[in-house]
């Protein structure tokens, strides 16, 4: 039977890492600033000196109407500086301490607030979990640090964040907090520490009760626990499990950017909105048709980075497909999301995608054409049918996989076919 077009999807699999091209923006800086640190603090973790502290420290706890002042980044300015803030205890939940800053108090935070945002933290997710954001990330992904204060709980700690030239911030996980005050001035730039676990999220301008600020907070607090766990982590890894963590929430970010260029490699991180776009796509994917339970999690604390941590956690796992397998039906998915092909294999349950952007089109054969990809990306040309098989020669000068969809029209499942291409592809599709 004709099918309504085919769709030939070009993926290049290769372990070459390209450069990055990474621009001037603030939340670049903010991003890069934040990895580099974190790098810095992970030699201070477990230390001697740590173990010493938590030993002798009482477990710092907190009632409602407790004061604390707290360090803070002033990010009206980039690199970000240092201020002091007032702040007093709002909320005490099984898991984490509620501090708004004294003087947004009443002015862009009140109890109504407080009491919403609680609520998703503690009791329930926008997806409808009975429990909150905050157990529903150690669930996913572990265990919550416990570096210094001896105290088991997580302070959420509100003020206004501000915002520089025009770039607004919801909220951050600042790693000089897992370490002592000592150690934050060894660091470079030298900071302070409130040596506690902290997420510092905004009440002003963003409104602090929108739901997306509560799935936010979910993504930095993955941070806070991918650190703990593996320390020096690759940055497209790290994000794409935070991301991750607002589609468990239930308030992914948009899918936009990276469906109009998926020619975008999956392990180049350049801070750019796709890059989170294409890596929350590859995470929930693999999520969805290989966690067992445990492989998230698992990957999370894998010692080993980027592919090489994810391919380790695929065989511990005893999946059916290697990450190279799994990369190419994800690309598959991303143009095809269809749930009746190949028993849902091209298919997203959580998410659905908008449509993904053709570089060429041809309705008329014989018909050629050229170009470049990047490595672990993806390019798709839309091939109307004709009225003989289709023949086609392809020559390429990097390990890539041709994949052909003949897109089923309505009530038809689609067809999908792979060929690995080393060097040189000659096939004939027939029934084009």
């Amino acid at each position: 039977m004709k099918k309504q077009a085919i769709i030939i999807s070009f993926l290049a699999i290769t372990t070459l890492l390209i450069g990055t091209n990474l621009t001037n923006l603030p939340n670049v800086s903010f991003d890069r600033l934040q990895r580099d640190l974190e790098k810095q603090a992970a030699k201070f973790k477990d230390s001697d000196l740590h173990r010493e502290i938590k030993q002798n420290r009482a477990s710092r706890s907190y009632e409602i109407g407790d004061q604390e002042t707290f360090w803070r980044w002033n990010l009206s300015v980039m690199p970000p500086t240092w201020v002091q803030t007032q702040s007093t205890c709002r909320a005490v939940g099984e898991h984490c301490y509620l501090f708004v800053a004294n003087d947004q108090w009443n002015v862009h935070m009140d109890e109504n607030d407080v009491e919403t945002v609680m609520f998703y933290l503690e009791q329930e997710t926008m997806a409808g979990d009975d429990f909150g954001a905050i157990e529903m990330d150690t669930l996913h992904f572990g265990p919550i640090p416990d570096e210094l204060d001896n105290d088991p709980k997580l302070i959420v700690f509100y003020s206004a964040l501000g915002s520089f030239q025009g770039s607004v911030f919801d909220g951050y996980f600042s790693v000089y907090n897992e370490v002592t005050e000592a150690e934050a001035q060894q660091m470079n730039p030298p900071g302070h520490s409130n040596e506690c676990e902290m997420i510092y999220m905004t009440c002003y301008p963003l409104n602090p009760t929108d739901p997306v600020r509560i799935s936010v907070l979910s993504h930095e607090l993955q941070h806070m626990i991918h650190w703990a766990q593996d320390d020096n982590e690759d940055t497209w890894l790290n994000e794409g499990m935070s991301e991750l963590a607002m589609v468990y929430f239930g308030m992914p970010d948009p899918i936009s950017g990276f469906n109009s260029n998926p020619d975008n490699s999956l392990i180049v991180w350049n801070q750019q909105f796709s890059d989170y776009v294409k890596t929350m796509l590859y995470f929930t994917y693999l999520e969805e048709h290989y966690d067992d339970g445990s492989l998230i999690k698992d990957i999370v604390s894998e010692p080993l980075n980027s592919i090489s941590g994810i391919s380790n956690q695929l065989t511990l796992h005893e999946t059916e497909k290697n990450f190279n397998e799994i990369f190419v039906d994800w690309t598959i998915a991303n143009f095809l999301d269809e749930p009746e092909t190949e028993n849902g294999l091209f298919n997203y349950e959580e998410l659905n995608l908008p449509n993904f952007s053709t570089v060429a089109t041809y309705s008329n054969y014989p018909a050629s054409g050229g170009g470049n990809i990047n490595p672990w990306a993806a390019e798709y040309v839309r091939l109307y049918h004709g009225e003989n098989n289709l023949h086609v020669l392809m020559e390429a000068n990097q390990n890539i996989h041709l994949g052909v969809i003949r897109k089923g029209v309505e009530g038809i499942a689609s067809e999908v076919d792979i060929f690995p291409v080393d060097n040189l592809l000659d096939v004939d599709l027939p029934d084009f």
